[in-house]
């Protein structure tokens, strides 16, 4: 019977044929389409994905496969392959969410992209292992919870909110309300806000800026008037209401202002993973510090 302990060469490989899986894929099916993976769905997947997690760390005695995903050996490989996935994806210019990808590959929609989801899962599914086996010791490994933990939050609010985030425009004209937006589909979306254009100016002091003048109405009565300017964007209710164009051909005589509105529902629980990893680390460090500071006490 086989007995070799699996190493970084098995790593790698699990690595390599998940982005080979993942571009026969892209080939034969075409883009992950999140639209189908929407709230219910995203919450059944979570679920499933957590009891794997759970009955894998409980067989992990039994299966030789489940014990090494918790390791550095399983890790490693998969965090580089991540990371270079990253990387290329901060190198290539992307197109708008929900758009088909300009390449024949697929990497300009690389939230989309086969090979960089399933990779991901796969580091998901180890973070989460590896969480699991450092319960048991949970007041020794605050630090390296919280890190993990928090990663783990971030990486699956990350993938599986994608399908529920919403990127819509809205046309409004002065002196009307719109309760329309349209996505990169053209597909129309009824919303539950509505904005009210008051006045859209062009600010050339102290330097240029769009601004609108608008009342943003919600379905539960909510009623709030505000102006929206570039890169200082309305909140209301979970959206984040940008001013995006206008219309160009009248300039400064425009009476149509040109809205971007995002909804993303799981981005609360990205930032909870971030700050997280970030309060690990700073527990880390004093928790370094008190130790140093102990062996100081003894050698003095």
């Amino acid at each position: 019977m086989w007995s070799k302990p699996l190493g970084m060469t098995e790593g790698s490989l699990v690595c390599a044929a998940l982005v080979a899986a993942g571009l026969v894929l892209q080939f034969l099916v075409g883009p992950v389409q999140w639209d189908s993976m929407a709230c219910p769905i995203n919450l059944l997947v979570l679920f499933f994905l957590l009891f794997g997690i759970v009955v894998m760390h409980l067989c992990r005695s039994k299966v030789r496969l489940f014990r090494w995903m918790a390791t550095l050996q399983a890790g490693v490989p998969a965090m580089v392959t991540c990371a270079m996935m990253t990387v290329l994806m901060g190198v290539t210019r992307q197109v708008p969410s929900g758009q088909t990808p300009v390449d024949i590959f697929g990497i300009t929609a690389m939230l989309s992209f086969w090979p960089f989801v399933l990779t991901y899962l796969w580091l998901v599914l180890l973070v989460g292992m590896v969480c699991m086996t450092r319960l048991r010791l949970l007041w020794r490994n605050i630090p390296f919870l919280l890190n993990h933990l928090g990663l783990f939050i971030a990486l699956v609010a990350g993938t599986l909110g994608n399908a529920d985030m919403q990127r819509l425009r809205m046309m409004v004209q002065e002196g009307k309300t719109e309760w329309r937006a349209v996505d990169a589909r053209h597909k129309v979306h009824e919303l539950p806000i509505a904005i009210e254009l008051h006045d859209f100016t062009i600010e050339e002091q102290p330097k240029l800026s769009f601004v609108s003048d608008v009342t943003v109405y919600t379905k539960g009565g909510i009623v709030v008037r505000d102006t929206i300017r570039v890169n200082k964007p309305m909140e209301v209710k979970g959206w984040k209401i940008y001013q995006y164009s206008y219309d160009e051909a009248k300039g400064s005589m425009s009476d149509i202002s040109i809205f971007e509105l995002v909804r993303d529902p799981w981005l609360p629980y990205v930032y909870l993973g971030i700050f997280m990893m970030l309060a690990g680390a700073g527990t880390g460090l004093i928790g370094k510090g008190e130790k140093e500071k102990r062996i100081n006490g003894k050698l003095e």
